[in-house]
Parts: structure tokens; sequence; C-alpha cells
């Protein structure tokens, strides 16, 4: 089976070559640019994401901003060719981590440039890619949905279930769709996802 995290970072990186570094997206606050920084940080220096998710922590915080903004100073080209290929000392290089850490992170990134053109379209993903997306959401899915209020279950038809959300709770939220648009859904992109919902 192809490696659907590797094929959605090279159509991300066409995209973003084709859009310009100041696209909007749909990660609020970001244009492209701000995007790219991001996925060429967490691909190339490991060593500042400690600092990224906790900002405040001082020597990690501030080594964070360096590495930052080393990378906003990078020429455009050369920032997406990072998108593209990781340096070999990636994860992003290793299949089997790279199909875990990253399919989801790069669908949902290519999904958050492709929605935030004026002209986008839907497109129609193949069975192997809707069974990555729902392996990475019955993975993630628990953990993304337990900040919400009442009990949520994602249903994909020949898929199967993921629940979360709060267990003892009254109502129960429905969310019905394709594995894509249930995982864009509970990414938070929920003006976004094509799914039904229903309440019980």
């Amino acid at each position: 089976m192809t490696n659907f995290a590797n094929v959605e970072r090279r159509h991300l990186a066409a995209l973003l070559r084709r859009v310009g570094p100041d696209a909007p997206t749909l990660c609020e606050g970001w244009v492209t640019r701000d995007l790219a920084v991001h996925l060429a940080v967490r691909d190339a220096r490991p060593d500042a994401i400690p600092g990224l998710l906790s900002p405040k922590l001082p020597v990690l915080g501030k080594h964070a901003e360096t590495v930052d903004a080393e990378y906003r100073e990078l020429p455009w080209e050369e920032l997406v060719n990072l998108v593209e290929r990781p340096p070999l000392h990636s994860p992003g290089r290793w299949s089997p981590i790279d199909k875990r850490l990253n399919t989801g992170e790069f669908f949902i990134h290519h999904e958050d440039v492709r929605r935030a053109q004026p002209q986008w379209h839907a497109r129609q993903l193949l069975n192997d890619e809707q069974r990555a997306l729902w392996s990475t959401l019955k993975l993630m899915g628990p953990g993304l949905l337990r900040k919400e209020p009442e009990s949520v279950v994602l249903i994909a038809a020949g898929f199967g279930a993921v629940r979360g959300g709060k267990k003892s709770a009254r109502k129960v939220r429905i969310v019905r769709g394709e594995p894509a648009e249930l995982l864009l859904w509970a990414f938070g992109r929920r003006e976004q996802a094509d799914v039904e919902i229903t309440q019980e």
C-alpha cells in the first residue's frame, strides 16, 4: 500500500508552490508561509518542538522562537522543498513512522490550504486513502474529542465508529461522514467538514 502521508506531503508542496507564501489557510491567523514553517520545523528541528508546545518556558521558548525566525527567512522555494523532502534525520523519512505521525498531519494541512482557496472543489479519495485516514482517526479521535461537553460518536459507513467526549453525558452527538471528513471535523475544521450531525 502507498504511503498516503508521503502522497499528501507531495500534493501539499505542489499546492504551496502554486498559491505562494501569502495565501490563506483554514488555520486561524496563518497564511501559507506560517504553515510551511510549522511543517518544516516539525520535520527538521525536533529540538524546537518542546519550546513550540510550551513557549513560556524561558530557554525552550526562546530557542523555538529563534528556530522559527530562521525558517521564516528562508526563500519560499527552499522552504517548500523542506516540506516536500525532509532531512535524512527526520522521522518523516522512515515510512512506518511517517505513516503513523504524518498521515493525518499532511492530509489536514493539505485541506487547510485547498479549502481556504476561493474555488476549491471536493476530491474523491481512494478506499485505501480513506482507510489510512480512518486508522489515524481511531488512534487520535478519542483524544481530540476529550473536551467535548457531550458524548460523541463518529460513524463512517463501512469502517466503524469512534467514540469520544463525555462518557456520562445524557445526550449523544452522532457525526456521520467519510473518514476524511470526520477527521477534519475532529481536528476542529467543523465549518468545512462535510458531515451529517444528529442528536440522540
